[in-house]
């Protein structure tokens, strides 16, 4: 669908419609200065669709592929916020892939995570054509797009059903994500935010653990970088430091992170778009090196 012809999604916030409006307009720009095929469909759902972003050298192959969810609430977004990346990566070189799934509240847990792994297995199998190696995915998400990469990364256990190899993922970089739905506070209540109500409603407290990532790090052997930003959404600011501890503590892998100092929920994304933003950076090291060992670019 042309930019200008999304289908139409209620008002979020003044905040965050902002940032949609800003994501969309970079996005549109990057479509018109970078090589790429929009639309492709992974399943007959209109949401089940992606883009790829490839480097304008159409004899590159076997590049790194990167593989970004968008955020939303689980509720709102489109794959169309998040072209704004392409540019920086895909001179990297490496090819780029935005991809959408079905929303809430219409689909609830596990349907967005479904269509993420029927996403991904359709990039396994079909992104050799446009240049990348199906050997070497990263993904990554922003928000409630950031809580899919590192649920679908972590739930290796999933990933046989949907024609996925063991390792397929290379590395993991949510940022300001939800990690744990279901929490409890020293009385014993439960804490749920606002906002995961719509992807695990209310009462399902067996899916809301399910769906949450820090429940399924025990034994990851996926690299992750995990970050969040000073003047983050508080659920998002709170879960980011606590996720990162639990994979260097549980987990088998290389685990950094950091909070980006100034930056809020929003603009952790659109910085993105430039080269040398830390997150970018870290991001080219780990596609073109060994996640394991790759360098990391904190935040000065």
């Amino acid at each position: 669908m042309p930019f200008q012809d999304l289908p139409a999604q209620p008002p979020i916030n003044i905040r965050a419609d902002a940032y949609a409006e800003t994501a969309l307009r970079l996005s549109r720009l990057a479509q018109m200065t970078t090589r790429c095929e929009r639309d492709l469909a992974y399943g007959p759902d209109y949401w089940q669709r992606l883009d790829v972003y490839m480097p304008d050298d159409t004899a590159l192959t076997g590049l790194p592929v990167f593989v970004n969810i968008h955020g939303g609430g689980w509720s709102h977004g489109y794959k169309e916020w998040m072209g704004l990346n392409a540019p920086a990566i895909t001179a990297v070189p490496a090819v780029y892939v935005s991809l959408s799934y079905r929303l809430a509240p219409a689909h609830t847990y596990p349907a967005p995570l479904h269509d993420c792994l029927a996403g991904l297995a359709w990039v396994h199998a079909n992104i050799a054509r446009f240049g990348g190696d199906p050997e070497l995915i990263v993904v990554g998400g922003h928000s409630a797009g950031g809580h899919l990469a590192a649920l679908l990364t972590l739930r290796a256990d999933l990933h046989a059903g949907f024609g996925l190899p063991p390792g397929v993922v290379k590395a993991c970089l949510p940022y300001s994500g939800v990690y744990d739905l279901y929490s409890t506070a020293a009385d014993g209540s439960v804490i749920r935010s606002p906002s995961t109500l719509r992807l695990v409603p209310e009462g399902d407290d067996a899916a809301a653990r399910e769906a949450s990532p820090i429940r399924w790090v025990e034994g990851n052997r996926t690299p992750f970088l995990v970050t969040w930003s000073e003047n983050d959404n508080p659920y998002c600011k709170a879960q980011g430091p606590v996720f990162l501890a639990a994979l260097r503590e549980k987990g088998q892998a290389r685990a950094e992170g950091w909070m980006f100092p100034l930056f809020d929920h929003f603009w952790i994304h659109v910085d993105q778009q430039r080269p040398q933003n830390p997150w970018t950076r870290t991001l080219a090291a780990w596609l073109t090196g060994d996640p394991a060992t790759a360098p990391c670019f904190g935040p000065a």
